[in-house]
């Protein structure tokens, strides 16, 4: 009996899963706006051989190739129409019916994507309540970066500026001290040059004063004594 099911549900499954227009199991199935399912290479192929574009069985017009494949199940090759809540997985009829889940709870799959979508409604409202809050806070940081920038740059122009006028204050301090350095030197320089002079000059009267002492040296002793006596009586008095 059980081979006999078994043996039936296969046959069953195999009608529901051969394509129409190759009469083989479907391979990357599409489905079509009627619900009609085919091979995606089968139904290009008809489509290329066909002025219009429609369904190869109800020839219900189409306007464009589906790019979603009907979702089968892995294990039978079955449509996907149930979600067991126990393994938390999608399963097919075959599934459900087979001894892996049996004794599971199974809850269709619009309802459970409906409660999942709750769940993800709910969970997503704090994530974007966090993410309003992330935005302030990189609104303040940028606010906050600004800021240091400009006061940076302020600082800057300021440090610059003082030093600007350190170093203007320091050029007219060296101008002022070497123009006072160099008439200090010009001063101490002729100062120098009248005492070189006034030095000089006696230099001059003392070579003349001994030159003519020598000369009176050399002189005989009667011209000594009438040339030099005189000199000897007034230095005595």
């Amino acid at each position: 009996m059980y081979s006999w099911l078994r043996a039936e549900m296969a046959s069953c499954a195999e009608m529901d899963f051969n394509c129409p227009v190759c009469l083989e199991v479907y391979k990357n199935p599409v489905v079509l706006s009627c619900c009609h399912s085919f091979c995606k290479a089968c139904l290009q192929d008809w489509w290329t051989q066909k002025v219009t574009r429609e369904c190869p069985v109800c020839k219900r017009p189409s306007e464009q190739l589906p790019e979603q494949p009907v979702p089968l199940c892995p294990q039978h090759k079955e449509k996907l129409q149930l979600y067991c809540v126990d393994h938390h997985q999608l399963v097919c009829l075959v599934c459900r019916d087979s001894r892996a889940h049996h004794g599971h709870r199974f809850s269709p799959i619009d309802e459970m994507a409906q409660e999942c979508r709750e769940q993800l409604r709910k969970s997503l409202k704090p994530q974007q309540e966090l993410l309003e809050d992330l935005v302030k806070v990189e609104i303040l940081w940028d606010g906050t970066a600004e800021h240091i920038k400009q006061q940076g740059q302020h600082t800057e122009r300021l440090i610059q500026r003082q030093f600007d006028q350190m170093r203007a204050f320091l050029q007219r301090e060296e101008q002022t001290r070497i123009r006072a350095l160099r008439t200090e030197v010009e001063q101490k320089t002729q100062q120098m040059d009248r005492s070189r002079a006034a030095l000089k000059q006696k230099q001059t009267k003392l070579s003349e004063t001994i030159q003519a002492t020598e000369a009176q040296l050399k002189c005989d002793d009667v011209s000594l004594l009438q040339n030099y006596a005189p000199d000897m009586k007034s230095r005595r008095i």
